[in-house]
C-alpha cells in the first residue's frame, strides 16, 4: 500500500497539469484580473513587449525540474509586463484590477525590503536615522520614475485615447505613472521569479544607487 502512495505521488510531480503555475491561489493571480488572457497576441504584445523584455532582461534562462512550470511562468511574464505598464485609465473601469495598482502595491513594498537589506549590510556600523533617511531619498518617487525613464521604458505606457496627448506633454502628469510602472515592474519580478530578480533589476538593470538626489 505504502508504495503505491509513493508511486502515485511520483507520477503526480512528474506529470503536473499543464497550466500547473496557475493551478494555485498564488500573489500573481491576486494580482492579475482572470481575463487578462485575452490580452495576449495585441499589437502592444507583439510590438513592445519584446523591447521591454530585452531591455530587463527577460525570460530569465531557469531550469525548473518541471518543464511546464517554465512554460507557465513564461505566460505569466508576458502577461504581467502587459499590465505593469497598463494605465488606470484604460480599462481600469471595466474591472477594478485591469491596471497596474495592485503590481505597484506589491512592488513598491518589495523595493522597500530589498532596499532595506541593502543599506543594512553595506553600511553596518552607521545609525538608524542615517539608514531611514538614505533609504527614503533613494526611493523618493520621482526618483523611482527617473530610473524607468532613463531606460526610455516609459514610451511603452499604455494610456486611454482620451488622456494620451495629457500625460505625453505634461511632465507633472507623467511622472507618478512612470514611478507606478516602475514598481509594478518590481512587483511582478517577485511574483514570477522572486526576491533575487528584485535585486538584479534594482541594481543591475536600473541601478538604484547610481543616481541620487544629493549626498545624506
Amino acid at each position: 500500500m505504502l508504495e503505491l502512495i509513493i508511486k502515485h505521488k511520483s507520477i503526480f510531480c512528474v506529470n503536473p497539469p499543464e497550466d500547473a503555475l496557475f493551478a494555485h491561489p498564488r500573489l500573481f493571480r491576486a494580482c492579475v484580473p482572470p481575463g487578462m488572457h485575452r490580452f495576449r497576441g495585441n499589437i502592444w504584445d507583439f510590438d513592445s513587449r519584446p523591447q521591454v523584455m530585452n531591455t530587463l532582461g527577460y525570460p530569465l534562462r531557469l531550469k525548473d525540474r518541471i518543464p511546464e512550470i517554465t512554460n507557465a511562468r513564461n505566460i505569466e511574464l508576458g502577461l504581467g509586463l502587459q499590465l505593469a505598464f497598463l494605465h488606470p485609465s484604460k480599462y481600469k473601469f471595466e474591472h477594478p484590477r485591469f491596471c497596474f495598482e495592485r503590481l505597484e502595491y506589491v512592488g513598491q513594498k518589495i523595493q522597500d525590503l530589498v532596499m532595506a537589506e541593502r543599506l543594512l549590510i553595506k553600511h553596518i556600523d552607521a545609525p538608524g536615522t542615517w539608514l531611514q533617511e538614505k533609504h527614503r531619498r533613494i526611493l523618493m518617487n520621482k526618483f523611482c520614475g527617473k530610473y524607468l525613464r532613463e531606460k526610455y521604458l516609459h514610451r511603452f505606457i499604455i494610456y486611454s485615447e482620451e488622456v494620451q496627448d495629457s500625460y505625453e506633454h505634461n511632465r507633472r502628469l507623467r511622472n507618478p505613472a512612470t514611478t507606478s510602472v516602475q514598481q509594478a515592474i518590481h512587483g511582478l519580478s517577485y511574483t514570477v521569479y522572486g526576491k533575487p530578480d528584485v535585486r538584479r533589476l534594482m541594481f543591475e538593470v536600473f541601478d538604484f544607487e547610481q543616481t541620487q538626489p544629493k549626498a545624506v
